[in-house]
């Protein structure tokens, strides 16, 4: 198997109710959860799950690079990933420009070395949402905020009594705002949260972190598998010596469809010239 298409899928109690439900304003249903942070914490402890058993995925990503807007193909390969660029600012690419990115595709085909570089930067982004969902039942405090469709709110705020044990959990720690969860599945489907004050690092003399913004969706691209669709953060402020430092990442990714485990690069990139064909075809 190479590709698998995933059929979507949705949600079919009302969120209104659900909310009222887990809130305990109504029946309990399966009385699985009655507070907010109970409802949070099983939550979690699926999103923990899902993230032990990584499948391999090709879709579709549109990203913010500098002042352009790519719209590239990513497949995971054995090697790392591997994109094919779409479009830039929405337009097609010009025949030198396809040329020119099937020349990068050819190089890397002889010299996979920088795919293993985007593979690493990509685990290192999953080992940061993994810490930041392990830290979300002990270093916030959570009260049921109404619902959106089918989908119940939940608002978060910093724990008091929580300690962080580093300057990224302090960092993390600091953020308030609230998440979307599907209750029937107990996944969430988005958080969003803003800092809600500046965090100094060393009394300030080691640096600062003046603001941020962290907004992500999921969806279910299976049974039992989500993904990140959705990233926007922003984060800006100051070190030793006052260099600004800056983190701005934004992505939207779409049309997940499965692919085999062990697909090598060469299967990847054929994989690519596939589609791209087959989208060419009147």
């Amino acid at each position: 198997m190479l590709v698998r298409a995933i059929p979507a899928l949705s949600g079919d109690v009302a969120g209104a109710a659900r909310a009222k439900e887990f809130s305990g304003g109504g029946s309990a249903g399966r009385g699985e959860f009655t507070t907010a942070d109970e409802l949070v914490s099983g939550v979690i402890s699926n999103e923990l799950t899902d993230r032990q058993e990584l499948l391999k995925w090709i879709f579709v990503i549109e990203k913010r690079a500098g002042k352009e807007t790519l719209t590239q193909e990513q497949v995971e390969t054995q090697e790392g990933p591997l994109y094919r660029l779409l479009a830039i600012d929405g337009t097609a690419l010009n025949p030198v420009q396809r040329e020119q990115d099937d020349a990068r595709i050819g190089r890397l085909m002889k010299d996979p070395s920088p795919l293993q570089k985007l593979k690493q930067a990509q685990k290192d982004d999953e080992q940061k949402l993994q810490k930041l969902l392990s830290l979300m039942p002990h270093a916030f405090l959570y009260d049921y905020d109404g619902a959106e469709e089918n989908l119940v709110r939940v608002k978060f705020r910093p724990n008091p009594d929580y300690i962080p044990a580093s300057y990224e959990e302090r960092v993390i720690h600091n953020l308030a705002g609230t998440m979307l969860i599907d209750p029937d599945r107990k996944r969430m489907t988005k958080i969003a949260g803003s800092l809600v004050s500046r965090v100094d690092f060393g009394y300030g003399l080691l640096g600062r972190m003046d603001s941020g913004t962290v907004e992500i969706g999921r969806v279910e691209v299976g049974p039992r598998q989500w993904k990140t669709a959705f990233i926007n953060i922003h984060f800006s402020g100051r070190v030793v010596l006052f260099k600004t430092v800056s983190k701005d990442q934004y992505e939207k990714r779409s049309e997940f469809r499965e692919v085999a485990r062990d697909l090598s690069l060469s299967d990847g990139r054929e994989l690519l010239d596939s589609r791209r064909l087959s989208a060419m075809k009147p």
